[in-house]
């Protein structure tokens, strides 16, 4: 069974063995970037390794997953991520049986930094089955591995997206859950066009020919991002930066998706709130 954390950006996900906590795009260290803009607040790490000890006491969490942006430096490690980084595993470490990181692209040099225990994932992704269904579980920048697409749901972060609502000259924007379908057509064709393989008439039948198994209809589930001082992308403006292949090659409905903010209030679908 796969439910939404209330009033968190979080997902648990209950397998025969675990309860697993799903988060994603904790951008450890991004205090840095706000002092250089000459915004100096204190470090935040002990807030969100707070926040996940409640969630992981209150629902008796097994195993925790990370599905990218751990860190918020790309290629080098900044200082602070040197300090922080390291304790912040150590005492996470402590309140679970195992924590898997799927590598994002802010990720470079993590390992370095992470006590032995914790298994750093290829950004392709990993998947995972209970009794009823398959998850797919990825950061969202790049492509996953092709048996992913079969799965019955997709889970990525990245695109830290948001809602904009605006009353007279006030503009606010919150964070939220997007619930989506896949174009099949065109992400099979799109897949196979990045992997330089042939396709055919039929997209699908094509990665079928190729791969040696059938090409799912996954439902796509895109996290909000576990740190709250991130800026987001306002997916109803019609300035979003929509980021990853996923995204940028057009395979999934937005217009057709489902939007729910964090407490779980349902919007409407998106075509509805440009």
């Amino acid at each position: 069974m796969l439910r939404i954390v209330p009033d968190e950006p979080a997902l648990l996900l209950e397998t025969s063995s675990d309860k697993i906590l799903i988060i994603s795009d904790l951008h450890l260290g991004f205090e840095t970037v706000l002092s250089s803009k000459g915004i100096n607040i204190p470090s935040q790490t002990q807030k969100i390794f707070d926040k996940i000890k409640s969630i992981v006491e209150k629902f008796s969490v097994d195993r925790i997953i990370i599905l990218g942006d751990v860190k918020h430096g790309t290629l080098k490690i900044v200082p602070q991520e040197r300090f922080d980084i390291p304790q912040f595993f150590q005492k996470l470490k402590d309140l679970v049986k195992s924590i898997e990181i799927v590598k994002g692209n802010h990720d470079g040099g993590l390992k370095a930094l992470l006590p032995k225990e914790i298994k750093v994932h290829s950004s392709k992704g990993i998947s995972i089955f209970n009794d009823k269904e398959s998850y797919a579980l990825i950061h969202g920048h790049a492509w996953p591995y092709p048996e992913l697409f079969s799965c019955d749901v997709l889970i990525m972060g990245h695109n830290h997206l948001t809602i904009e609502f605006r009353e007279n000259n006030f503009r606010i924007e919150e964070p939220v859950w997007v619930m989506a379908k896949l174009d099949r057509k065109r992400l099979a064709k799109s897949f196979l066009k990045y992997l330089k393989l042939k396709i055919g008439a039929d997209p699908i039948k094509s990665f079928k020919d190729h791969f040696g198994f059938n090409f799912g209809d996954p439902k796509v589930i895109i996290m909000p991002n576990f740190n709250p001082l991130l800026g987001g992308n306002a997916i109803n403006m019609n300035y979003a930066s929509l980021l990853g292949p996923l995204l940028c090659s057009r395979c999934l409905k937005l217009n057709e998706s489902e939007i729910y903010l964090l407490d779980g209030s349902y919007l409407g679908h998106l075509s509805s709130l440009i």
